[in-house]
């Protein structure tokens, strides 16, 4: 009986903290970007609306490269809307951070060095505020001027969510 309520009670806590962090700013994060600057989030978003691709798993790459290969055709790399990848990794791997980023910078388009900012750090507070429900999928947020989160965009590209996402960028650029 325990475990049933146990299980009904996390599923729950899933379902309610599903869409909790829409309309609200996005969470600090500080990472060091591939290019070795310090970046915080939202800060360094302030002024132009933004897409923040998050990722827990280095296999969430080919998911974010389904967004991403259609976004830079069409708005560039920060012109009018900021863009950044942060992958978020836990602190049992901050001593390989050197090894790890180093993997990266091999594997990330030189242009996008700026704007790959790797975390190290705990993450169950990041599950909850971001309401992550899969740590293997990729997941876009989409905000405005000022760091608020509009939408979430989660699992690979497809033309009706990238029309979705494209229609709420060109909105908040107006």
């Amino acid at each position: 009986m325990i475990k049933t309520i146990l299980v009904f009670s996390m599923f729950f806590n899933v379902l309610n903290a599903s869409d909790n962090f829409l309309e609200k700013k996005f969470p600090t994060i500080e990472g060091i970007s591939l290019s070795g600057n310090d970046v915080k989030f939202p800060d360094v978003l302030i002024g132009k609306p933004s897409v923040l691709a998050v990722a827990f798993k280095q296999k969430a790459q080919l998911c974010i490269n389904s967004w991403a290969d259609e976004f830079f055709p069409k708005y560039g790399i920060n012109k009018d809307v900021h863009y950044y990848e942060i992958p978020m990794l836990g602190a049992q791997w901050t001593m390989a951070r050197n090894w790890i980023d180093g993997g990266m910078r091999g594997g990330v388009p030189k242009p996008l060095h700026d704007y790959t900012a790797t975390y190290y750090g705990p993450l169950r507070s990041y599950y909850k505020s971001l309401g992550i429900s899969s740590k293997g999928d990729c997941y876009m947020y989409v905000l405005d001027k000022d760091g608020i989160i509009k939408n979430r965009f989660n699992g690979f590209a497809t033309k009706e969510s990238l029309e979705e996402m494209f229609k709420l960028i060109d909105s908040l650029n107006e």
